[in-house]
This record gives C-alpha cells, structure tokens and sequence, in this order.
C-alpha cells in the first residue's frame, strides 16, 4: 500500500485536487486515483510476485514447472465447469471459453483513470483561454492564509481587481461588437460573456458520457449479464449468501486450464494442466465495487447538472444568492423597494453575467462564506462606481447632442439670413438715407433762416444809423 501511495505521488495532477466543483472533484480526483491505485496494486501482484500457480506432473523438474506456470500466465488459459468432461472439448469449445482478459487488467483500469482525468483536463485547458485564472482564483479563495484579515482583504482585493478586468474585457468586445476571426467565427466563442459556462457545463457533460461509457464497457466486456437478470446485482446477491459466483458463470475463474505441449526424445506430449489464479479473487472484488460506485456517480452526476442548470438559469437563483451575501455584508438590498431589485438585477446582467456568477459559485463552494460576502461585496462596490461614470457619460452625452444640436441650428439660420434678410436691409438703408438727407436739409433750412434774421438785423441797425445822422444836422441849423 506505502508502494501504491507514493508512486501516485508522483504521477502528474493525481495529487492535486481539480479546480472545480465536488463532482469533478470525484470525477478526476477520487475515482482516477482509485483506480490508479488498483491498477498498480495488480501490477505488483502480476509482475512482482506469482500471480498463477499449476499444478504439474510429478515427474517435472522445478524448471519446467516455472515454464509451465510462465506458459499458462502469457497464453490464453480456459475455463471448464467441474461436472464437464474435459476429453470431449474440441478446439472451438476451448476458444470459446478463453480467459485472457486477466493479462490486460492493470492496462483497463490506467485507460479507465485517463478517461476520467481528460474532461477536467480539457475543463483547465480551454477555461484558461478566457482571460479568467479559474485555478488561480479558486486557490486564493480556497487559500489557508485567509484567517488573517490582511491576507484575505487583499486576495478579495486581488480577485476583484482580476475579475473587474476580465469582464470588463468581455463587455467591451461585446459592445463594440468585434470580430477576431472573421473566417472561422466559432473560435469569436471564447470572447463571449457565457465562454467560461459554456465549457463548464460541457465539461460536466462529458464527466456523464464518460461514466456511461465506462458503466457499458463493464457490462458488456468485463460484466456481461443476460436480460432476465444483471449479472453484477446477482453477483451481489450471491456474495451476500456466501455463494461462489465463478463456479456458475466462469466470470473471474479462480481454478483454469491449460494447454502446452513439450518434446521428449523427439516426441511431442501435450499436457493439460490445472492452474490457479488466485489474483482474480482480488480482481472480482475491484470490478463489483467500480460498477457501485459507477452507478451511483451517474446518478450523482446527473442530480449535479441538473442543480448547475437551475442555478445558473434561474433569475431567482441568482438574485437569492447576490442579495444574501450583500446582507451578510456591509451592503443592505431591500427586497420591497423596487429600485434596489433593479440595480441587483443590473449588476447580474450587465455587470457579472454568466461568466461572472459561475466563478461566484465556484468561490463560494471552495471558500467560506465571509470571504464570498467580501468579494461579492467589493464586486457591488466596483459596479456601483461603474454606474456613476456611466451616469455622468450618459449626461455628457446628453449635453454634447444638446449643444451640437444648437450649433447646427445656428449655422442654419446664420445661412438662411442672408437670402431673407436682403431686402430688408436695402430698405433700411435707403430709410437711412433718407432720414440723412431729411436732417441735412433740415440743418441747411435752418442755416439760411438764421442768415437771413442776421441780414435783416443788420439792415435795420444800419438804418438807425442813418437816421440818427440825418436828425442830427438839424438841431444844429435850427440854433
């Protein structure tokens, strides 16, 4: 067992928990290491130890018992109920009733574990190409370093920062509506708001498939059951009572048969001998419990796509989930008031989008939940300043038309002026030399009046003159 556990040490990704939910957890994890672990510890009984044992004629030697038992184990051996008669097998009978498959064991169980590894595989893969670090984001938050607030304030920090950039990436190739590949537009996918879902939940599908295909590979090849009753639920039943199965069906034969031939002195002598396989006891045991455990992984599988698509298609679902958190917070969303169920519905829509409330899920399931409250909480914070700077965008917009839409107003009248308004200032031009030419002649009227009213009182000074002379003479001759 100390063997089985470190060489599983060292196996790559078998020691590391898938970034993902619980059922991808015992998808990749549990179930690949499982069976890791049982394809190695069958190894190590075939290929370190005896894994068949013969029973040989007296007369051989310990080395041809060691060629007989090597024979047997690398060729095909055959299994015979004990009330048959052996002499009347042909070599149909025989091939019919081959046991072969016991050799390739460690190989089925190693393909059945890389089955189950390549959808989370492909999980990893194709979520990195969206620009959000799943792993990387799923370790912080999962990350022991919480318990101390410094630690945890700034991985909520770090988080939300990654997360505010990488949808805010999406949302801007969305709305400028760009088209990286113009050809093949399906690979325009992984720049889409729903990328990081859309694997997700194909990635759940193919955990589904695989199961399937692993469940019918059992019952057809290493199970195989009639219609009237699964060989697997009888083999339960009889395990229970204490019954030896392989007795009746010859599924996991413990006791086969061998044929090989040898020569003596020239002759050859076929000898038919019976051999053990001890191993297919431990075997047997594996396969009954792989096809449990199988079954019950489908179901859980199914039960888990089932709840993931209600989650992430419920409206319901989500704001249950955002305003639950933002009331564990400092954040307080009143479920009557109709604006604030507005804003949570904007922060769904048009800040988080599918992409966003899936890797809230996912902390949530890796992480307590004081630290999805916080990161929730600071995602709420972050939107919040994203709706203010879209308000006052939106109002400066408003105002540019508004002034735009004045200018262009303006410059219209300022060209349908001239064509109007011709007329009119000719007319008020031609007023205007009127009214000049009116004060010119009235100015000029009134110069020829104050001329005349100075000449008239110049005559009429002259004339006292004159007569004061004329008077004057006369007072004179009369003395």
């Amino acid at each position: 067992e100390m063997f089985a556990f470190r060489v599983l040490h060292t196996v790559p990704y078998s020691n590391e928990p898938a970034a993902s939910d619980v059922v991808a957890k015992l998808h990749s994890f549990i179930t690949a290491n499982v069976l890791i672990g049982a394809a190695l510890v069958i190894s190590f009984r075939q290929f370190g130890g005896k894994p068949i044992d013969c029973m040989v004629p007296t007369d051989f030697t310990p080395s041809w018992t060691q060629y007989a038992e090597t024979y047997c184990w690398s060729q095909e051996t055959y299994w015979v109920p004990f009330g048959s008669v052996i002499s009347g097998l042909t070599d149909a009978d025989k091939a019919e009733k081959k046991v072969s498959y016991y050799q390739w064991m460690p190989f089925f169980l190693l393909f059945e574990a890389a089955c189950f590894k390549i959808p989370c595989l492909i999980w990893k893969y194709f979520a990195s190409q969206s620009g959000m670090r799943i792993g990387e984001i799923l370790r912080l938050s999962s990350s022991d370093t919480n318990g101390v607030p410094e630690v945890k304030k700034s991985n909520v920090e770090a988080l939300g920062v990654h997360l505010n950039g990488a949808l805010r990436f999406h949302k801007i190739l969305n709305h400028r509506r760009l088209i990286p590949h113009k050809i093949l537009r399906f690979l325009n996918v992984k720049y889409s708001t729903y990328y990081v879902t859309l694997i997700y939940f194909i990635a759940k599908i193919a955990f589904l498939l695989n199961i399937g295909v692993q469940i019918k590979m059992l019952e057809k090849y290493v199970l195989p059951h009639s219609d009237e009753d699964h060989l697997a639920v009888k083999t339960w039943k009889m395990l229970m009572q204490g019954n030896e199965t392989w007795k009746e069906n010859g599924l996991f034969p413990r006791v086969t048969l061998c044929d090989f031939e040898t020569r003596d002195m020239g002759n050859v002598q076929t000898h038919t001998i019976q051999c053990l396989l001890l191993m297919n006891v431990f075997t047997e045991k594996i396969f009954l419990i792989l096809w449990t455990w199988y079954m019950t992984l489908a179901a859980f599988t199914c039960l888990n796509i089932v709840s993931w698509s209600w989650s992430m298609m419920s409206e319901t679902s989500q704001l249950h989930f955002i305003v639950s958190h933002l009331d564990m917070s400092d954040v307080t969303i009143d479920k009557n008031k109709m604006d604030h169920v507005d804003k949570v519905t904007r922060f769904l829509n048009l800040y988080l989008g599918s992409d966003g409330m899936l890797v809230l899920f996912l902390v949530s399931q890796h992480s307590d939940v004081i630290f999805t409250s916080e990161l929730v909480a600071h995602l709420w914070k972050t939107f919040g300043l994203v709706e203010q700077q879209r308000i006052a965008l939106k109002k400066m917009n408003q105002f540019v038309e508004l002034q735009q839409k004045i200018a262009n107003s303006s410059n219209q009248d300022s060209v349908d002026a001239p064509i109007e308004t011709q007329p009119r200032l000719k007319r008020a031009l031609s007023m205007e030399k009127i009214e000049d030419g009116r004060k010119k002649f009235d100015d000029s009227s009134s110069d020829e009046s104050k001329k005349s009213e100075m000449n008239k009182r110049r005559k009429s000074r002259h004339n006292s003159k004159l007569d004061s002379r004329d008077q004057t003479p006369r007072h004179s001759r009369a003395g």
